[in-house]
């Protein structure tokens, strides 16, 4: 398993060869360490013209041919090379995504034909964004690049920044510009300069038909997990490549089954704490080098370091990205990058395979309360309406639970990220209320959960999560950030064979009762210390919250930027309820840390790209 970083433009224009001078440019692009100083330029055929930077496959033989990029299992023959790829297409013009696993993005063109056909893997780990502008057709992996193209001036879109605001990111096939879509997960995208059709070759479906005794589906999963985690071992020594360890039962599961399929090679683990209290899980990640014998680094980062990474990570993504836990992604790359190492194994996808996120045990208890008597009910929303004029925590958390615990879902689930749709009137300008409806991202949501081929609300949502939560935010966050750093991640419990697997398993065997993860941590009795999955979970948190109630440079940061005179010419907010979270995240009623700090880096997206 190598590790490619790269990025790639390709046009098709039926008025000639396309001209974009911006794209020639080198400081134009993606920048990350070790990125190649110049951008390569071939013209394929008449009409359509390619630009790519860093390491991929290439194959044209009279203007049919394409290019790939691929991370996949090692196993030999589990999954086509990109020579197979592009030789079945120059031969017969067929893809053959069926067969592939890992990550993979390719891209095909039939110049005398004017078509082009691109596919991004199951989860979108790298991204595809496209464009038609008359007869010009552009292909991107990156926006940044699709608008250096020059086919049209970009116009910043609305619709995505209400997104953004409700789920910290823009969901794909939105864009943060106008007229520019991003390609979804597990989709191939068949475009020419007068058509385009869009369909999905991969998805994640739940027929729970294993009705195996329980200890048996036991021994299924743990032999399933083991199999496929060795499968992704890169190949050669251990001095290339290491693993994401934060100290929760999926890194640790990843980087157990690789430390031990090998002996005598240690494998490098690389993890990173804070000093405020709650919020370092340095010592489980401890605890599971030493029961696994790996080879441990670790970082301790503090708020000076949060903030310094800020800048690097508004050059990392090129559309708003509000997740925070990207800083310490960030810094573990860059630890791993330091040493030498171009490639970490993830453990990004356990949760909404397995049944982890807590989201699905509230979901649960909201439920008990939704389908409760009506008197029960009644009780609630009497307290709730007693406690409407409180604004103490407690009484905020009462009318919290008791108006989610009123909603069906999907709306119910959507209420956990929905921070623009419940401030709609207070936050948003009438001019951005105008262009935008209030229910614009809730409908987003309805309709990836309509789509789920499942039989149970578990289910559903676990879905719902792969599309979004996996492919839109974790994902997106992991691989952009360790790009930065100079470094690929990989990510075995989003292979489509083990996603397949466990949707074939009951949805009781993720959520049983209270118990999350119910058949995982069954399985992870034989792969994981007992501390560990006992823990609760933390991932790679950060205390923005803490930071925020303080003066001090993530403090004045946000207030510098959030509050300027530059932020409110934008017309998109009402400062003064910007002001109004402010002030009820020092006093603790509620944690505003999230919101304010999407708020944050909405703007220096906008100071970076758009200005």
């Amino acid at each position: 398993m190598s590790a490619p970083l790269g990025d790639f433009v390709l046009m098709m224009s039926t008025t000639g060869t396309p001209e974009a001078p911006r794209l020639d440019d080198v400081a134009r692009w993606p920048q990350w360490r070790g990125a190649p100083a110049q951008v390569q330029r071939r013209d394929l055929a008449p009409g359509l013209r390619l630009w790519t930077r860093g390491a991929f496959t290439l194959r044209d033989e009279g203007g049919v041919g394409g290019l790939g990029l691929l991370i996949t299992p090692s196993t030999p023959g589990c999954t086509q090379r990109p020579e197979e790829v592009l030789a079945g297409w120059v031969a017969g013009r067929h893809s053959g995504e069926q067969a592939l696993r890992g990550r993979y993005v390719f891209l095909l063109w039939d110049g005398p034909a004017q078509r082009l056909v691109t596919y991004t893997d199951a989860f979108r780990t790298h991204p595809v964004y496209h464009l038609r502008v008359g007869g010009t057709v552009v292909i991107a992996s990156d926006l940044r690049l699709a608008l250096a193209a020059g086919v049209m001036e970009p116009r910043v879109n609305l619709s995505s920044v209400y997104h953004y605001l409700n789920f910290s990111y823009i969901p794909a096939p939105h864009s943060a510009i106008h007229g520019v879509n991003k390609l979804p997960a597990g989709s191939l995208l068949d475009a020419g300069p007068a058509r385009e059709s869009i369909r999905r070759y991969w998805d994640a479906v739940y027929p729970a038909d294993n009705r195996a005794a329980e200890d048996d589906r036991v021994n299924q999963l743990h032999d399933t997990i083991v199999q496929t985690v060795q499968r992704y071992r890169p190949q050669g020594g251990t001095g290339a490549w290491g693993t994401f360890l934060s100290g929760g039962t999926d890194s640790s599961s990843i980087s157990g089954i690789l430390g031990r399929q090998v002996a005598g090679e240690k494998v490098a683990s690389y993890s990173i704490g804070f000093a405020e209290e709650g919020y370092d899980e340095l010592g489980y990640s401890q605890i599971a080098s030493r029961y696994f014998g790996l080879d441990p680094h670790e970082r301790r980062v503090g708020e000076d370091e949060a903030v310094a990474a800020i800048g690097e990570l508004v050059q990392a993504f090129d559309e708003p990205f509000g997740n925070s836990s990207a800083i310490p992604t960030y810094y573990c790359a860059d630890l791993a990058a330091a040493d030498g190492r171009g490639l970490l194994v993830a453990g990004d996808g356990g949760d909404e395979i397995y049944g982890g996120n807590e989201r699905y045990l509230k979901d649960r208890i909201f439920e008990m309360f939704h389908t409760a008597p009506a008197v029960v009910r009644g009780l609630g929303h009497g307290l709730a309406g007693l406690l409407k004029g409180s604004d103490a925590r407690l009484a905020n958390r009462v009318k919290n639970f008791v108006y989610r615990g009123s909603l069906p879902n999907p709306d119910r689930f959507y209420s956990d990220d929905s921070f623009a749709s419940d401030c709609y009137e207070e936050l948003l300008s009438p001019d951005f209320r105008q262009a935008v409806g209030i229910n614009e991202s809730l409908q987003v949501q309805r309709d990836i959960y309509a789509q789920a081929q499942a039989d149970c609300t578990i289910h559903r949502l676990m879905y719902l999560d792969l599309k979004m939560t996996i492919a839109d935010n974790d994902v997106t966050k992991v691989v952009r950030a360790a790009k930065r750093a100079g470094v690929a991640p990989v990510f075995p419990y989003l292979d489509q064979d083990l996603v397949d697997f466990t949707g074939h398993l009951p949805g009781s065997d993720k959520v049983n009762g209270t118990a999350k993860r119910y058949l995982f941590k069954k399985a992870a009795v034989r792969l994981l210390p007992e501390e560990i999955i006992k823990k609760k979970k933390q991932g790679f948190g950060l205390p923005v919250s803490v930071w925020l109630r303080r003066k001090g440079p993530m403090h004045d940061l946000v207030a510098d930027v959030l509050l300027s005179d530059r932020a409110a010419a934008r017309g998109y907010f009402n400062r003064e309820h910007i002001q109004h979270l402010w002030r009820r995240h020092e006093r603790g009623a509620w944690d505003h840390a999230s919101e304010l700090y999407m708020l944050l880096m909405l703007e220096l997206w906008h100071r970076a790209l758009v200005d």
